[in-house]
């Protein structure tokens, strides 16, 4: 029995060694898992307080803390951050320290093990400040304990107003409203940015000029309704914000759309079908292929009778604080930028303004009335033409029966360019004054054009020889040549070309031109007997030789 009983003692001792070792080893783990050296790394109690009085000590909170030490709140999240993951750390240790029999569970180490991990979770559950009441005397007659969670800390840095003073407050809030207007207004100031950016990598894609101008136009409104309204918004719940807004979205869908129809055109002129049409009037058009380019080279060459165009190209709208991006405007030919004053003058004696930017130079006034005689009766052979090539575009209806409605309706002219046809829509035909004013920021933007129809180069002439003496000959000549007797040198002719004897009975679509024999330049008179009738073919290669 005696034999027994010793070994059962010894047993239980080796047993008991052990599990000793078990548990230390045990202990071990959950202290590196936790990021633990020892068991008192993790202090109840954070921070301390002492305090005066016991009202004070009944009224102190964690605001109050915070108020006076908020040199501590990120220390707190720090605190809060470790001790959070000591929590869990340790709650998942439990399962490590879990006893696996017996011996074990009834091993006091098991318990000592258990009860500093108990306390470790309890020590670790919160971020806590004592508060304690110590007299002047020395003597500590109370105190009470904060706790904040994570949850209430990140509260007091999220929302720096609750350890504020009134004063603190007030300005808060005052800086707080700034920092939203200003992102409020960066915002609008994006929403523009982004349609001056598309704008800007659409224009040159655009196969229709009237197209770049209606860009340039959507952005002169764009930036004279809301760069300076967005600036001079200065609350967040102003209405302003909804219309500016509105304004905006508006400008944008119209600039879309413009780029979107485009880039419809721009595909069908590269697919399969338009690619049929074309080859199928490309045999059709070799016959008028010569006409087509002598009329283009006409139409081309208007230009040239008028004054001065603009020496440059384009020029950049940019926004002297940054807020915008630069945006590049087209410039039409003969346009003129004028200051605010000129421009109001301008709109109200629109052809003395033409004179005097676009025809400074005195010198060359009675070239520019030669030329723009001229030009009237190239528009009376242009209007002859028209109609010819719109008969012609009458007979190849046949073959165009499946051209999308919406190439037509958006790209007339320049479908039938694409064909081989002179483009002589009533745009190409007229020359446009344009005066431009802007602001110095940029901004503001206005313009109005003057158109050159008849009436108003007739003006133009008139206007120029009244301000100056010079040949009279030269003037009168040209002013001889009126629509009345331009038909009647054609009807002497029977409309038929004087060189090559071609008539309108042989060539129904015969486009004819009345030519000075000996030109004017040479000293040619504007009189029947100096007139002849010549086919455009025979007029062309005649030029300013004198031919019988």
């Amino acid at each position: 029995m005696k034999l027994i009983i010793a070994i059962i003692i010894i047993a239980a001792f080796i047993i008991g060694v052990v599990n000793n070792s078990k548990f230390k080893k045990r202990e071990a783990e959950v202290l590196e898992k936790a990021r633990l050296t020892g068991w008192y790394d993790v202090p109840y109690y954070d921070e301390q307080v002492v305090v005066k009085s016991r009202s004070t000590l009944e009224k102190y909170d964690a605001a109050r803390f915070f108020k006076e030490n908020r040199e501590k709140l990120d220390k707190a999240e720090m605190i809060i951050e470790r001790k959070n993951f000591i929590e869990k750390s340790l709650r998942e240790s439990l399962i490590i320290i879990e006893p696996k029999n017996f011996f074990e569970y009834v091993n006091k180490n098991y318990r000592k093990l258990k009860k500093h991990v108990d306390s470790g979770i309890i020590k670790s559950q919160a971020y806590r400040i004592e508060v304690k009441y110590i007299t002047s005397a020395g003597n500590h007659l109370a105190s009470k304990e904060i706790e904040l969670n994570k949850g209430e800390i990140k509260r007091f840095i999220q929302e720096p107003s609750l350890l504020m003073t009134k004063g603190e407050y007030s300005k808060y809030i005052k800086e707080q409203n700034k920092i939203a207007l200003d992102k409020k207004h960066h915002e609008y100031y994006e929403r523009v940015n982004y349609i001056i950016d598309y704008v800007n990598d659409c224009k040159a894609s655009l196969i229709k000029k009237e197209d770049c101008y209606e860009l340039d136009n959507l952005m002169a409104q764009l930036f004279d309704r809301t760069i300076n309204s967005i600036k001079k918004i200065k609350t967040l719940d102003s209405e302003e914000w909804d219309i500016i807004g509105n304004f905006i979205d508006r400008i944008k869908n119209n600039v879309e759309q413009i780029v979107n129809n485009n880039q419809k055109i721009l595909d069908y002129y590269k697919s399969p079908d338009f690619l049929k049409v074309k080859d199928t009037c490309e045999t059709l058009m070799s016959s008028q292929r010569d006409f087509n380019e002598y009329i283009e080279e006409k139409v081309q060459s208007i230009s040239k009778f008028f004054g001065s165009g603009v020496t440059r190209n384009e020029t950049v709208y940019n926004d002297v604080n940054n807020y915008f991006r630069p945006y590049k405007k087209t410039i039409t030919p003969f346009t003129a930028e004028v200051s605010s004053t000129v421009y109001a003058n301008a709109e109200n004696h629109p052809l003395e303004y033409v004179i005097k930017y676009f025809y400074p130079n005195k010198k060359s006034y009675p070239e520019q009335i030669q030329k723009l005689y001229l030009l009237v009766e190239e528009l009376e052979t242009l209007k002859d033409a028209k109609q010819i090539i719109d008969n012609y575009k009458a007979e190849y209806q046949q073959y165009l029966g499946d051209v999308p409605s919406f190439i037509i309706e958006n790209d007339e002219a320049g479908f039938y360019s694409r064909l081989g046809f002179a483009n002589l829509e009533e745009s190409a035909l007229t020359v446009e004054y344009k005066f431009s004013y802007t602001s110095p920021g940029g901004y503001a933007q206005r313009s109005f054009t003057f158109s050159m129809d008849e009436v108003h180069i007739s003006q133009l002439i008139a206007a120029l020889e009244n301000k100056l003496t010079y040949k009279e000959f030269a003037k009168e000549q040209r002013r001889l040549m009126t629509k009345k007797l331009r038909e009647s040198i054609k009807i002497r002719d029977n409309y038929t070309c004087c060189n090559c004897h071609n008539s309108i009975q042989k060539e129904p679509n015969l486009l004819l031109e009345i030519d000075h024999i000996i030109p004017i330049s040479k000293g040619g008179c504007t009189t029947e007997d100096n007139l002849q009738t010549l086919c455009w073919k025979c007029n062309r290669s005649k030029s300013d030789k004198i031919i019988y």
